[in-house]
This record gives structure tokens, sequence and C-alpha cells, in this order.
């Protein structure tokens, strides 16, 4: 169990500023299954409402986190955020939006060393590992502004090793320590120690200031008692009142509500409890199970009598259930009868009246032409008949009613301006939220995470409006922000390459394969077979393969041999040191197939047939080899471009997408997100000799490196990989060679 110190104080009569921490304090099975939920928030005024504001945050978050179906504490977490999110829009209806701009906030649950939190607003958390500090929120220094539609925007995962320690507080601590202190005085002092010295120091402060602070340690303590942890939170706290800050919170909440002189919570409180009696009426009359209701649902007022009832499985009382089904009953038999009834009889008697407006109206329409300039003369003639004086007063309010409808069109066009300018703003603080949540995620290592949110980023500030020469200043700040951090995700090497080999005029390599020491491709205009010594670069010409010059595929076979597929679907066998081959006959299942790839595992050959959607499976029988499909389901093949097996085959598509096979069925692989995407691919290497997945993407001019789990690796980016037609991969020497055109050029793997 990792252990939790809280720093608390504020004084609501004289503060201003409203802080609070809660820490829960879940039953033992609770904390063993989900841990231990915490928040740190502050409000930057001394409105009333404040408090109960944070109690009822508090009460709906203790709720909605343990009461949640999910035992993963990652996914209960998620689910609180967002019913958390949702919850702050219902707070804003009922205290308005005054108090949004001066909320900041930090959720956070920990289970042994497994830390999830979320934040919102200007709160300072710091990592704390070994002498480094490092801002976990990226707030240090800088103001955030809080988006009132989504308040909690990420979440960010981690570990709390044994040595490391997070400080989650108010950002008016750094006035009074310096982060070097902070952090010598959490590592120096024993457990316990680090809150009791700030307290003391900060206590003295006479500027009415409140402080909040929370500081989680990776170290192992005993599980003690609840009563005794209770009493060790409150001692943790000097000068803290005999009753605890959360009672008295929900005591101030009570005595608000009963001071509040409107009569909406009530009315809101009637109907929200007739729906929740309906809703326990309809399972079980209807459905006939038991009245279980989430009690995220629950009234705050009784949210723990109803989970105390739903424990031990109390239903809904027979009496009480008649009543509420009379009044159901009551209602649709006799007042929606009724209500509908009057309302047609009225519409039935207003009809003729209806009718006679719009034949009046219609008359009015067909003289108005003949009457406006009557009308305007008689107007004019009657202005002019006035007194001097009475003339004067028409045409100053004639001027004033003007002046009034300017005003009003332009207050109009400011508030539409306005609207947009915040709808903008909201966007431009989502914007910079997942920039600092993807910083966040990568000090963890969740660089998937963090290329998904600056891609959504992304998106969201090119869709910025780019009018003003401000705002394209700011679209180009935001960008710039956002390949500063996105760069660190691509990996991307730009090795130096050297030419290995150069043949001579009039060769035109077709295919490129590593066997032992040597390189091996073939001359397409004569079929002549063509080596090259990965040491020294020599080049050899050996035999010359038999029939035409239709080679497509070239591949090693068995431990000495190369094997080749032709454009007419044959197979010619060639050792190096042999100086004749062998053509065989190739019979396939389909007479229109057309094959994609080439590849060999022992005895078997491998090709895809994209015209069918079939992996074919090709073995020596007699004077030749027969295909049969590979596959024990079906497939869409038709977009693929090459095959590679290690045991495993693996199947390349145009689209950059890889699929993993196992004895013909398909298996889960998903290759982790490239920037930029993989959108495009032409060839693959994954065979027995190599432990990752080699894609060429000639049109990004890359190969891009992956685990055979799907995890990026790295990018290899030269201009010399758009034009290369083929390339093999050397892991044991760790060197890459590309064919290109009537060179062989190398370079080394970096890890």
């Amino acid at each position: 169990m990792n252990k939790i110190e809280k720093l608390l104080i504020y004084d609501a009569t004289n503060s201003r500023a409203t802080a609070h921490v809660f820490i829960a304090r879940p039953s033992p099975a609770e904390e063993r299954i989900l841990g231990k939920l915490g928040f740190l928030a502050e409000i930057t005024s001394a409105d009333r409402i404040n408090q109960e504001l944070l109690s009822r945050l508090q009460d709906f978050l203790k709720a909605a986190y343990y009461t949640s179906p999910e035992v993963n504490p990652e996914v209960a977490f998620e689910h609180t955020i967002q019913a958390c999110n949702r919850y702050l829009g219902e707070l804003i209806s009922d205290f308005g939006s005054d108090w949004v701009d001066n909320f900041s906030m930090v959720i956070f649950t920990i289970l042994e060393e497994k830390l999830h939190f979320a934040d919102t607003g200007k709160i300072l958390g710091l990592l704390m590992h070994e002498k480094k500090v490092i801002d976990l929120l990226g707030k240090q220094n800088r103001l955030q502004k809080v988006n009132p539609i989504k308040m909690f925007a990420s979440i960010a995962s981690g570990e709390i090793k044994n040595s490391d320690a997070i400080f989650f507080s108010t950002s008016n601590v750094l006035d009074y320590f310096s982060i070097e202190k902070l952090r010598r005085t959490i590592a120096e002092t024993p457990l316990g120690g680090a809150a009791e010295f700030f307290e003391e120091i900060l206590r003295q402060d006479p500027t009415r200031s409140a402080f909040a602070s929370i500081i989680l340690r990776g170290e192992n303590v005993a599980i003690s008692s609840p009563a005794s942890q209770e009493q060790q939170l409150i001692q943790n706290i000097a000068g803290a009142p005999k009753k605890s800050i959360d009672n008295m919170l929900a005591q101030n909440a009570q005595t608000q509500e009963l001071l509040t002189p409107s009569l909406w919570p009530t009315v809101k409180k009637s109907g929200k409890r007739f729906f929740r009696e309906a809703k326990i009426l309809f399972r079980a009359w209807v459905l006939r199970k038991p009245t279980r209701i989430s009690s995220a649902l629950e009234n705050e007022n009784t949210i723990f009598e109803k989970q105390n009832q739903v424990r031990k499985g109390q239903v809904l009382s027979p009496s009480h259930s008649r009543l509420v089904a009379k009044e159901i009953r009551r209602t649709i038999l006799s007042k929606i009868p009724r209500f509908v009834w009057q309302r047609s009889r009225q519409a039935i008697q207003a009809t003729p009246k209806l009718i006679h407006s719009i034949r009046s109206l219609g008359n009015n329409l067909r003289k108005t032409p003949q009457q406006i300039p009557v009308a305007i003369e008689r107007q004019v003639n009657s202005v002019k008949g006035l007194p001097q004086k009475s003339r004067m007063l028409f045409l100053s309010t004639i001027t004033i009613a003007l002046i009034l409808a300017i005003v009003l069109i332009v207050a109009g066009i400011q508030r539409q301006r306005s609207s947009s300018n915040q709808t903008t703003q909201n966007s431009i603080s989502t914007i910079q939220s997942n920039i600092e949540s993807a910083r966040s995620a990568l000090l963890y290592g969740d660089e998937d995470r963090a290329k998904t949110l600056l891609t959504e980023a992304k998106k969201l500030t090119n869709n910025l409006p780019n009018k003003s020469k401000s705002q394209k200043t700011q679209q180009t700040t935001l960008l710039a922000d956002i390949e500063a951090v996105l760069v660190k995700t691509r990996h991307e090497i730009k090795p130096e390459i050297k030419t290995l080999a150069t043949f001579k005029t009039g060769v035109n390599g077709n295919g490129l394969v590593i066997l032992g020491k040597n390189l091996f491709t073939i001359n397409a205009n004569n079929n002549q077979l063509i080596s090259i010594s990965s040491a020294t670069g020599e080049v050899k010409e050996l035999a010359t393969l038999p029939g035409n010059t239709d080679i497509t595929e070239l591949s090693t076979f068995g431990s000495g041999s190369l094997i080749a597929l032709t454009s007419g679907f044959e197979i010619i066998e060639q050792k190096p040191s042999s100086t004749k081959g062998t053509r065989l006959s190739l019979v396939l299942p389909n007479a229109n197939a057309n094959l994609a790839g080439f590849a060999t595992y022992n005895t078997a050959l491998y090709s895809i047939d994209i015209a069918n959607n079939l992996i074919l499976k090709a073995t020596r029988q007699g004077t030749g080899y027969k295909a049969v499909n590979w596959l024990k389901q079906s497939q869409t093949l038709n977009n693929a471009t090459d095959l590679s097996v290690d045991g495993s085959l693996y199947v390349l598509t145009n689209q950059g997408e890889v699929m993993k096979f196992n004895q013909g069925q398909r298996v889960q692989l998903a290759l982790s997100t490239v920037e930029p995407s993989l959108s495009s691919a032409d060839k693959l290497a994954a065979d027995t000799t190599l432990q990752n997945l080699y894609i060429l993407d000639k049109g990004l001019k890359r190969i891009a490196v992956f685990s055979k789990a799907g995890k990026f690796i790295n990018q290899y980016a030269l201009d010399a990989i758009g034009t290369t037609s083929d390339f093999t991969v050397d892991e044991s020497a760790q060197k890459i060679y590309l064919l290109n055109g009537n060179n062989l050029q190398v370079f080394g793997i970096q890890k």
C-alpha cells in the first residue's frame, strides 16, 4: 500500500479562496479491488455556494467510483471521469457558470503502485524521481483556461516506484517554497513529516490564503484499520476541528438549501423522486426483477441509505407500489384522454375563425401594393400638418428608434462574434489540453495514446478560423507545438547509406535475397544469376536460369538453393554452385489465378492468389508442384502486395496493414500507429531469420520496423528508398540492403 499525506489550511469565514481535499475511506474489499480514490480542488473565490458545490461533487465521485460494475480500476476510473463531466454540467445549470473559470481540480485513484489521474485548471502536479522533478500536469507558470463543456479532457496513468513521490497542490504553494525545497523536504522527511512541515510554515501566512496539498509516496506501509486511518488523517491537519471537513461541508450544503428563497429545489427533487419510483415500479411489476438502482442516480441526501438497502436486498413496499400504480393508471386512463379531448374540441371550435382570418389576410395582401403609396402619403401629410414642436418630437422619436434598432443589430452581431470566439477558445483549450496530456503520456511511455491525442489536436487546429493575421499566427503556433511533441513519437532515422556494388551496363536486377555471406539477384534481360559478396561487394556472374526471361519473384529454398516463380506459373530451382537449373510445372486450383508475393518455409512454397482471395501452399508432387488453398476461412485479399513466413504467415496490403495467420486461421495483430500513417506499402520482410517486421514504403521513401507483436520500433527515411525495386535484411550483421537500379546499396540497423 502507498502512503498518502494530505494538507488543508482553509477558514470558511476568512479565506479568500475555497480549498478542499478528499481521501475516500472505502471498505477493505473495495480498497483491495479498486484502491483509494481522492481529489484536491480549489475555487479561487469565497462565494458561499462553493462549499455546497464541492460537497455534492465529493458524494457523487465516491458513489460513482465504488458502485461501478467494473472491477478494473482503470476502466472504473475512466467511467467515473465521464460521469463527472456530465455531473459538472448539471452543477453549472444549478449554480451558474461564474465559478467555472476559478475552478481547479485533480482526481486520482491509486492501487498498490498503479496511479490514474485527471486534472483541470491550475493545479500543480510534480513527479519527484531521484533528484529530478518533472512537471506532470504541464501547468507550472502558465494559465490554463477551463473548458466548461468537457472539464476533464484526458486521463494519465503510471506507476509510483518505491523511491518516487507525487505532489499535487494548489499553485499558490510556489509563492512560499521553491521546487527544490519541496523535493528535498518530501525526500528527506519521514512519512507524515512533510505535510506537518509545510503546514507549520503556511499557517503563519497573514494573507488569508487557502492551501491544499496531497503527497503520494511509493513506500510500503502496513494497512491499518479504518478507525486508525481516520484518526491519522485528522492528525495530519494541525488545529483541525473535531468534526471532519466533509461533515461540515455537508451541513453547510443542507443549511444553504433551507435558506434558498426558491421552490425550484423542491420541484426538482419531487420530479427526480417520481421518475425514480416509476423506474422501481416498472422493474418490480413489469420486468419482475429486483429493484436495484445505481447509487449514482440517487438523491444526494439518501444515497448511502439506498446503497445499504440494495446490499440487504430490500424491495419496494406493496402499499407504496399500489399507490404509485394507481396514480399512473389515473394519469393514463383519465388525465391524458381528458386533455386530448379538450384540446381537440377547442381546435374544432377555432377552425371557422382560422379560415376567416386566412381569407382576410389574402384580401389584404392583394390590396397591399395599391395601398402602400397612399398610406405613405397620408402619413407624410399628417406629419406636415402637425405643429412645429410636435413635428420635432415625432422626428426625434423616429431618430431614437432608428438608433436603438442599429444598437440592437450591432449587439446581435457582437453576440454572434462572441459566441464564435467562445467556441474557438474552447477548441484552443481542448488542443492545449491534448498537447499537455500527450506530453504526460510520453513520460510514462504510452506513445499510442500520445499519438491519438496529437492527431485529434491537429484536426481541431486545422479547423480553427484563420482569416485574420493573428488567427493565422495562433494556428501556426499550435501546429508547431503539436509537431514538437509529435516528432518524439516518429523515431525517424536518416542513416548513412553506402553503395556496396555497381553492376555493369545492361544488367537489370530482378529480386534480391541473401544466402550465407552472399547476396543474389537475377538479370531480368537474360536470366543470369548474379552473386555479390556482402563483405567485399565483389560481383560474380553465375549460371543462366533455364527458360524465358519472365521471372517475377525470387526466394531462398532450403539451406543452399534459390527458387524463382515465373509469370507463366512455373518454378525454377537453382543452386548457386550449379551450372544448370531445373524448371518445373506449378498446378494451381484456378485457371484465372493472379499471384502476388512468394515465400518458402521448410519444403513448401506460399503465394497469394489475389484474383480468388486465396493463400496457396504448393508442395512437390512428382515432376512438379501442386498448390492448394491453405486458408480455412474466407478472407479478402484483393489488395495484398507481399507475404512472408516464419511459422506464422504474414500478408501485407497496399494500405499498410499486416494480417497474421496461424494454421490457416487469421489471428489478432494490430500495428502501432506511426507518424506519418502507414497508408501505402510495397514489400515485407519477416522470415525465420528476422525478429522484426520490415515494411518497404516507397511512396514515403522509408522502411518502417515493427516487432512481430506489432509495436512500432523505428523508421528509416532515405530518398534512395523511393526508387528501390527490392530489399533484404540481415539482422545478424545489422544491415539492410537495397536493390536500386544498377546499384546495390547498404545501411546499418540502429537500435
